[in-house]
Order: structure tokens, then C-alpha cells, then sequence
């Protein structure tokens, strides 16, 4: 007896919930559905979380020493680019094995899909259980880091976390030209910033004497503030009971969506709950924090770069007053596996600060800006609303938890 194919609503059920979970908006998906097909789903986190694990041990230790080895000079900058190198191997690397296994993946269907996971699963498990064990000789320690790769990834690939993250990296490197656009428009404040903090002595002294964790707690305090601005201007933006469209917008927005050719004749504000709501805030919240990062790290590393030249050891000792006094500050250089490098401590801990200080213009201007409001937040108030009229639609067909 030949097995009776799913009906038409249980297949565009499943393509609406990859199409929610690829807007970032997991809980669009019926609770239900969250466990669906999730060894598929999860094995490409498992693969890429697998092997930064592994070269983030001795793995990484190993492959900088061997590039030091090649690029050795006596003031610490072979190992500095060896350390950089490796790092970035590790991250593509990672990067290299979630696209491998996705697209792999893709190709595959049904038993077989759900069996090429498994067996991905398993060999991630083994190395990093095989790369514990040789490196810590202790049986349990491995066995507890795969257990906790695997569960910890299927756990946030199954309550919408992977989505939401995957979402907001595509989004930050589709709209990367957006940043550039930014530092333009602000770069009148941002200069100004730079000018009169990062060369002046208090801000030098003043980083010098913040640990790394108050950087990272003052980090978290800009980020609540950015959040805040952009939770009061996207709760007006994609509120559901103020979504007014002609029949032809509706059908021009349900267009190459799972729901296309069925209009909505159901209110969308009433198949919007308070889950939803929070995921569209927080879609909107972390869209722009992600564009404020990569911000902030592209204006550290620029600091960094200027630092290192114009701000000499000696400049910065002097800045930082007499280091024989009782409260002296000093000047700390980076050390990294007994070697000095050509950087200081406090170079690094002025620029984070400064670079942090700056993302909070950086918000503001990009949540008021009109012109980077049509490059980068528009197209994404856009897509929110498109995810409503959808989940509107298919209300009419099936009844969406």
C-alpha cells in the first residue's frame, strides 16, 4: 500500500514556518511545530559550533605557534598576526562547516536528510570528544563538552534563538554598505568624539583604570539605552492594529510568500499575540544593535590602528602621569604566551571605550535619519508587516497556535 502524501495545508504549513523562522521570526511558528525536523535543523549549528570548539583549544594554541614560527620577529608582531590569523581561520572554518552541512542538507529529503544529520551529529561529537580527551586526559570533561554543543545547539535552534541570530548576521552583512552610509552621516559626531576623547588625557586615564568587565557592563548599559530608543520608535512602526492596506497592497505584499493568492480576510491584529509582538520588538531591537556592533568594531579596530602609531608607550606614560607616585597608573603592554606584542593594554581599552561611547549617536541618528531610515530600517519595517499579512492568511486555512 503506497503511503498517502500530506495534504496541501500540511506542506505550506511547513514552508510558512521556514519562511517565519528565515524573516527571524520564530514564534510566528506554532509552538507545536518548534521540534520539527530539528536533527536537520540544528546539525548545521552543531557542525560550525563543533569546530570553533576544537580550534579554539590547544587547536588554535597549536596553529599560532606554527604560524609565529614563520613570521618570528623580536618585538612581538609575528606573533601578534599569527594570533589574528588564527583566529580568523577559526571563525571561516566554523563558518565553512554551517554552510557545508546547510547546503548539503538542502539537496537531501525525508529519511535521507534525517540520517546525513545524524551521522554529522555523531562525527562532530567524536572529534570534540576525540580532541578532549587527548588534550585533557580526562574521560568525563569531553564527553560533557559534546553533550553540551549538541544539547545547547538544538535547544536554541528549536525555541527560535538560531533563527533570530541568523536572521540579524545575514541582514548586518547584506546591509554593510548601510554602516558606510552611517559613518558618513555621522561622522561629524563621531569625529568630534574622537578628536576630544580618544587623544585626551582623562579618557586615557580613565580607561586605564576600568577593568575589562565594567568596559563590558558599560557596554550593556549603552545597549539597553540604544534598545530602548529603537523599542519606542518600531513599537508605532509594525503595530499590528494600525496595519491599513488597500487590497492591492496586500496582494503586492503577499506576493513570493507562502500565503500568496490568498488575501487575508482575517483582522491581523488578532492573530498577533503578545509572543509575536515581543519578536517583532526584539527582530527590530536586534537588527539595529547588530548594525551598532559591527560599528564599534570597525571604529575600535580603526583606533586601535591610529593609536598604535601616533600614541607611542612613552606618550601614553606621560598622559597617564608619574608610574613611581601612590596611585600610579602605568603602562601596560599585551602579553600574550610570554611574548610582549607592539601594542599596550591601555591602547586597547581607550579605543573599546571610545568605539563603545559612539554607538549610542550611531543609534540615534540611524532610528531619526531619514536617509539611512529608507536604506536600512524601511525595508524591514516592510518585511515585519509582510510576516503579519502572512500569518493573517494562513489563519483563514489553519489554525495558527
Amino acid at each position: 500500500m503506497r503511503p498517502r502524501p500530506p495534504s496541501p495545508i500540511t506542506v505550506t504549513s511547513f514552508a510558512a514556518d521556514r519562511w517565519f523562522r528565515a524573516q527571524g521570526l520564530p514564534t510566528f511558528v506554532p509552538w507545536r511545530r518548534w521540534f520539527h525536523d530539528i536533527v536537520p535543523r540544528s546539525a548545521p549549528l552543531i557542525a560550525a559550533a563543533s569546530v570553533y570548539w576544537t580550534l579554539a583549544g590547544d587547536g588554535i594554541d597549536d596553529f599560532s605557534f606554527a604560524l609565529h614560527l614563520l613570521v618570528e620577529t623580536k618585538d612581538g608582531t609575528g606573533l601578534a598576526f599569527a594570533i589574528l590569523a588564527a583566529l580568523l581561520t577559526s571563525l571561516v572554518l566554523a563558518w565553512a562547516g554551517f554552510a557545508v552541512v546547510r547546503v548539503t542538507l538542502r539537496h537531501l529529503r525525508g529519511v535521507r536528510r534525517t540520517a546525513a544529520a545524524m551521522v554529522v551529529i555523531a562525527l562532530c561529537a567524536a572529534g570534540v570528544m576525540l580532541e578532549g580527551g587527548v588534550t585533557e586526559g580526562a574521560p568525563a570533561a569531553p564527553v560533557a563538552e559534546a553533550l553540551s554543543i549538541v544539547a545547547g545547539s538544538v535547544l536554541l535552534v528549536a525555541f527560535g534563538g538560531g533563527a533570530l541570530l541568523s536572521w540579524a548576521t545575514r541582514l548586518a552583512a547584506r546591509n554593510l554598505a548601510a554602516i558606510g552610509h552611517m559613518a558618513t552621516i555621522a561622522l561629524p559626531v563621531i569625529l568630534m568624539l574622537v578628536l576630544f576623547a580618544f587623544f585626551s588625557v582623562e579618557v586615557w586615564q580613565m580607561a586605564s583604570v576600568l577593568s575589562w568587565s565594567a568596559l563590558g557592563l558599560l557596554a550593556l548599559v549603552v545597549a539597553a539605552l540604544a534598545g530602548a530608543v529603537v523599542l519606542q520608535v518600531s513599537a508605532t512602526e509594525v503595530d499590528p492594529a494600525t496595519l491599513a492596506l488597500t487590497v492591492d497592497e496586500e496582494r503586492d505584499l503577499l506576493r513570493g510568500t507562502p500565503a500568496e493568492g490568498r488575501p487575508a480576510s482575517t483582522d491581523p491584529a488578532s492573530t498577533v499575540g503578545r509572543p509575536q509582538r515581543i519578536n517583532l520588538l526584539l527582530a527590530m531591537t536586534l537588527a539595529h544593535l547588530v548594525q551598532a556592533a559591527v560599528f564599534a568594531l570597525l571604529l575600535a579596530v580603526l583606533l586601535v590602528l591610529i593609536g598604535a602609531i601616533a600614541v607611542p608607550p612613552d606618550l601614553a606614560q606621560t598622559w597617564l602621569g608619574d608610574p613611581t607616585s601612590v596611585h600610579a597608573l602605568v603602562v601596560q603592554p599585551l602579553v600574550v604566551q610570554g611574548v610582549a606584542l607592539p601594542l599596550t593594554v591601555n591602547l586597547l581599552k581607550a579605543a573599546t571605550l571610545v568605539a563603545i561611547v559612539s554607538a549610542l549617536p550611531f543609534v540615534f541618528s540611524a532610528v531619526s535619519e531619514s536617509r539611512y531610515r529608507a536604506r536600512f530600517s524601511e525595508p524591514i519595517v516592510a518585511d515585519m508587516r509582510r510576516a503579519i499579512l502572512v500569518r493573517a492568511a494562513l489563519s483563514d486555512s489553519e489554525r495558527i497556535g
